[in-house]
Parts: C-alpha cells; sequence; structure tokens
C-alpha cells in the first residue's frame, strides 16, 4: 500500500550525514516539516542546508540510540548510518517513542518503503513501488513514466490545481458540507470562463471569479 505520509510541521530526525542520508534530507526539504540531522559528517551541502537554516545540526559521533533521548513529539526518524545493527537499534528506539521509523539498509523492519518518485513541479507526485523488492527498476520504469506524464501535463493542469487549493480553503469557511464543497469545486472545473482564464495564464483573475461563484453559492440554483 503507498501512502503519502503528511510531514507538514512536524519534528522528522535523520541520523546519518552520508549519501542515503543525503538523499533522505533532500526527500524531506520541500515537505515543510522541521528537519534534523544528526551526524558526524559534515560535508559541503550540509553546511549550505545550515547555513539556509533548512536544517538543524547536531555534529555528534552516533554510538547507540540513547542519541534520540533528547527529542519528544517526533513524527518521522530515518536511520541511515553505515552500521545496519545501530540501524536496527535506532528504528527500535524511534518505535517505542510512537515516531515511524525507517532504515535505509533494512526495509523489512521499517514501517515504510521509498517509492521512486515522479515529482511534476512540486504538485503532482507518482509513486512507483516494487515493495523494495528492486529498486533499480523501480527507478528505470520512473524514468519511463516521467516521460509520459511531462507530454500529458500541460500548464492549466498545474493551476487548475493551485485554484482548486486556493478555493477548497476558501469553501471551507463558507460551505458547511463535503458534499457542498465538492460540487462547488467541481464547478470551476466545469466553468468555461475560468477554464478560459487559466489556459491565459491569467490565475489571479480566475481566483477572484471563483470566489465571486462562492460568495454568490446558494443564492442562485447550482449545478
Amino acid at each position: 500500500m503507498i501512502v503519502d505520509l503528511n510531514v507538514n510541521n512536524k519534528k522528522a530526525i535523520v541520523i546519518g550525514g552520508g549519501t542515503e542520508g543525503l538523499r533522505k534530507i533532500n526527500g524531506l526539504l520541500d515537505q515543510d516539516c522541521q528537519i534534523t540531522v544528526i551526524t558526524s559528517r559534515l560535508n559541503a551541502q550540509l553546511k549550505e542546508l545550515v547555513s539556509d537554516e533548512k536544517i538543524n545540526l547536531i555534529k555528534s559521533t552516533i554510538k547507540d540510540a540513547t542519541i534520540l533521548d533528547q527529542f519528544n513529539d517526533v513524527y518521522l526518524i530515518l536511520a541511515a548510518t553505515d552500521d545496519r545493527v545501530l540501524n536496527r537499534k535506532l528504528v527500535e528506539k524511534g518505535r517505542s517513542m510512537g515516531a515511524f521509523v525507517y532504515a535505509a539498509d533494512d526495509p523489512e523492519i521499517s514501517d515504510f518503503s521509498y517509492t521512486s518518485l515522479v515529482n511534476y513541479e512540486g504538485l503532482i507526485q507518482i509513486a512507483i513501488s516494487t515493495s523494495g523488492k528492486s529498486p533499480i527498476m523501480a527507478r528505470k520504469i520512473r524514468m519511463k513514466i516521467e516521460r509520459m506524464v511531462h507530454r500529458s501535463i500541460n500548464d492549466s493542469d498545474i493551476s487548475n490545481i493551485i485554484l482548486q487549493e486556493f478555493a477548497r480553503k476558501n469553501a471551507k469557511r463558507k460551505i458547511n458540507t463535503v458534499k457542498e464543497r465538492k460540487l462547488f469545486l467541481y464547478s470551476l472545473i466545469k466553468d468555461k470562463n475560468i477554464q478560459y482564464l487559466l489556459r491565459s495564464n491569467k490565475l489571479n483573475e480566475a481566483k477572484m471569479t471563483a470566489l465571486h461563484i462562492l460568495n454568490n453559492w446558494g443564492k442562485v440554483n447550482k449545478p
């Protein structure tokens, strides 16, 4: 089962600053979570991320899982050291803390497996997973799908996603039921004027039109 963890504003800890650790850090950077990295190694990329205040860094030699005792309310722990036994101990400790856990070298003891991800404009993600059976094939298939996605999705689709997010947030304050909110959001996709504005790269005008429809929702016949 493929799931998309919501880590917004939650604490994530990456233990290990090597190649695998950096992959996991890079995967978290656009997730709006609080990233803490524990490592004894400090390379140029980590220094830059610290300087840009994108991560918190604890420079420490990791001897055992007690390094995690200083944390609380952690949502995600990624163990990416080059010590398989230590990774297992970190996972066990993290799980006892109530966190989702992942060991980079041992998917079988992890709470989830990483997918090969097609990421389009930071707004559309398509996950390809072999359930850990063949990461190489997952990456190969991802490259095929990536080409298909870039041919199939256009700027209007991206604008519709942005507009839908804007409209949904506003609709939650105006429309009480989920059913009515869905009807409103679908009406924007079907609205010829809004779709014309989006195709014409007039996103702000489309947003204003959507607000006008929202403000009059319930006063006129619903679609």
